[in-house]
């Protein structure tokens, strides 16, 4: 399963979020950044897949020895 996804705002705040959300989901994409139109901040397009979706034997991130 994967979705496709626009993040938009401040450059750092945009490199943070990226990052907390790769925690959960594997991202494809160039990274590259492009100029808001008419808005103050930049965006970025990703493709976000969940790593487990349709693999009930795949261990989740986080998942391990309690």
């Amino acid at each position: 399963m994967t979705v496709r996804l626009r993040v938009s705002g401040d450059p750092e705040e945009i490199e943070i979020m990226i990052k907390v959300l790769g925690v959960l989901f594997d991202f494809t994409g160039t990274n590259r950044i492009y100029p808001n139109h008419g808005a103050p901040g930049v965006r970025v397009y990703l493709t976000a897949r969940i790593p487990w979706a349709g693999d009930p034997d795949q261990p989740r991130r986080g998942d391990g020895p309690r």
